[in-house]
């Protein structure tokens, strides 16, 4: 079984990455340590796999943390966290050995590919693939986040590829390679689901809920509605109406 610890003094930073872990990976052992003193102590007696570590830690930093463990003989591999994008700190880091350099908030899509990474045994190819892929799908998981939270506006492609840093065309073709959709019937079909779920829940007017998912135009709202699940919007009130007077 695979080890990780996690060093890191903001409780609510640490549970969080402990979740997203724990959720993500079934033969894997976790342990927490709130300051460098903790993870030194820790590393050199558990031999974990994988340290994700902050810099700036009361008592002992990160840097300093990993350098002493290292001076001890530990073969751990690191990913620091940081909020900060300092110079400074990622050249130390890199002079470490450091694998990855993470700047909090942390993205759980890019945490997640860049320990899928380190927990695997790959040829240098594979590893420097796997980098860019691990990329790519954290760009693609931030344009879904950002999709999720802005689908009722009128997003473009180009918008959301400037967004994420991406270009265009390489987002397109991205994009339906991660998701199995083109960009756009993946925004209709968020729209609908989100469409579906306010007329089978609420008493809201068809034409708030056409202007609620991003749609000017209740007639064409009810046109790609129909086209996608076979019922008019009106119809399927009506067939949510009489199936709560059931109950």
């Amino acid at each position: 079984m695979k080890k990780i610890l996690i060093c890191e003094d903001e409780v609510l930073i640490r549970t969080g990455i402990c979740k997203i872990i724990g959720d993500a990976f079934e033969n894997v052992q976790i342990k927490e340590c709130h300051d460098g003193f903790d993870g030194y102590k820790t590393i050199t007696m558990w031999d974990p796999d994988i340290v994700l570590t902050d810099i700036r830690m009361p008592g002992m930093d990160g840097l300093t943390m990993i350098g002493k463990a290292q001076a001890a003989g530990t073969k751990s591999k690191y990913v620091i966290l940081s909020a900060y994008r300092d110079f400074e700190y990622a050249r130390t880091a890199l002079r470490y050995g450091v694998e990855e350099y993470q700047v909090k908030p942390v993205n759980r899509f890019e945490l997640l590919s860049c320990l899928e990474r380190l927990l695997g045994s790959k040829t240098a190819e594979e590893t420097k693939a796997d980098v860019l892929e691990s990329k790519d799908r954290g760009s693609i998981g931030r344009a879904l986040e950002y999709i999720e939270n802005h689908f009722y506006q009128n997003i473009s492609l180009e918008e959301v590829s400037r967004e994420i840093g991406m270009n265009t065309a390489y987002f397109s073709t991205l994009f339906k390679k991660q998701t199995g959709k083109k960009y756009i019937d993946y925004l209709t079909d968020l729209r609908m689901e989100k469409a579906k779920n306010l007329l089978d829940n609420t008493d809201l007017k068809i034409s708030m809920v056409a202007e609620m998912v991003g749609y000017g135009s209740t007639k064409h709202f009810a046109r790609i509605y129909k086209g996608k699940f076979g019922i008019t919007p009106n119809s399927n009130r009506q067939s949510a109406q009489t199936e709560h007077k059931k109950y």
